[in-house]
């Protein structure tokens, strides 16, 4: 009995210390700020007691979500069937001639934007699991992107919202990360950038209202209601954010992760009326009602934010909740022609050009 137990022991004592191991040493956790940039965060009014706070009320959860529900692998909720997205040839879409702005949507919040010649990349998460390990339930809904990484030769700007797994992932920045000219991201997310290899000069970290130009696109970082951290010691030590891309040929706003509140009317007041908006309207759940929203808030969303045309996101590509898998986008339609709200519904991987129209119901055939 005695050897019996002391082989569970060890086996427990190696399972802890591998775990720990991994935890501590894999890379997919990146980096927390440097010491030095964490004293000059004192100083900002969205930071205090060491992390970054929403300006607005919030809750992380609002109640509780059993573990059971959450990774019920039902028949609505898991898409039926792998999905097939339109192919991009990257080149193309580079180089082929136009004076306004082209779009593509790559899944889940993954954006492919081109502005006078300029290729802007939003929350370029295109690897295969929303998490730092295989979890077959976090796997993408199709076994192919719409774009091959090998065939792109160069990206102007990367822009990212926030370091969850489902936006910022290490197996994508480690293939891009010496085709992209500027990263730009909320304050202190360039340390997961650095620890993965960028270089430090092509990183620029911003708090919220404050703004960069790359040439004569304005780039500004502005509020979110959300949270960050990909490790068990790291929460909130990172910024959060959404953007607004601004140039003589359209103003485009991207709300990375975000739930429902004052901010949106702020933005609009502010930097509107957006020619598109792209917002989170997938993921969704009563216990975290706080930073994502429900689809109809996403429309509600779109009113505040003065927008000519309103796209649903952060849907497509991964099941992170327990709604069915298409849940969002028809909720954000039926919502968004009661109010008489232009929305958008392109195919993954189809380009669109800002101000026309795209609602194709492409979810039915799956």
């Amino acid at each position: 009995m005695y050897k019996f137990i002391m082989i569970v022991f060890y086996f427990i004592l190696t399972l802890l210390f591998s775990s720990g191991s991994f935890l501590f040493f894999s890379p997919q956790f990146g980096n927390q700020p440097e010491k030095n940039k964490k004293l000059l965060y004192d100083s900002l009014k969205n930071y205090s007691d060491g992390e970054f706070k929403n300006q607005e009320n919030f809750v992380m959860m609002t109640g509780d979500m059993s573990m059971s529900e959450f990774m019920r692998g039902d028949s609505g909720r898991m898409r039926p069937k792998d999905i097939i997205p339109k192919k991009v040839d990257f080149k193309s879409f580079r180089t082929n001639l136009t004076d306004g702005v082209q779009y593509i949507w790559l899944g889940h919040s993954a954006f492919l934007v081109k502005i006078k010649n300029k290729v802007i990349m939003l929350d370029p998460m295109l690897g295969k699991y929303a998490s730092p390990i295989p979890v077959p339930m976090l796997k993408r809904y199709s076994s192919e992107i719409p774009i091959s990484i090998e065939e792109i030769d160069s990206i102007d700007i990367v822009l990212f919202s926030h370091d969850h797994y489902d936006h910022l992932d290490y197996k994508t920045i480690k293939r891009i990360k010496n085709k992209v000219k500027m990263f730009y991201v909320p304050l202190g997310l360039g340390s997961h950038l650095k620890h993965w290899g960028v270089d430090k000069n092509s990183i620029t970290e911003l708090n919220w209202d404050q703004s960069s130009e790359y040439d004569d696109i304005e780039l500004v970082c502005l509020p979110s209601l959300h949270f960050s951290g990909r490790g068990l010691f790291d929460r909130n030590s990172t910024l959060w954010s959404s953007w607004a891309i601004i140039s003589d040929r359209g103003k485009i706003y991207f709300s990375g992760d975000s739930g429902y509140g004052q901010h949106f009317k702020t933005i609009g007041d502010t930097y509107g009326p957006f020619d598109l908006v792209l917002l989170d309207c997938g993921q969704y759940n009563d216990a975290w009602k706080y930073s994502h929203m429900v689809p109809e808030e996403g429309v509600l969303a779109s009113e505040d934010l003065k927008a000519k045309y309103f796209m649903p996101i952060h849907w497509g590509a991964f099941t992170l909740s327990t709604h069915d898998w298409a849940d969002p986008v028809k909720r954000a339609v039926r919502y968004a022609r009661k109010k008489e709200i232009n929305i958008l519904t392109p195919e993954i991987g189809e380009i669109v050009i800002l101000g026309n129209k795209s609602n194709k119901n492409w979810w039915e055939k799956y």
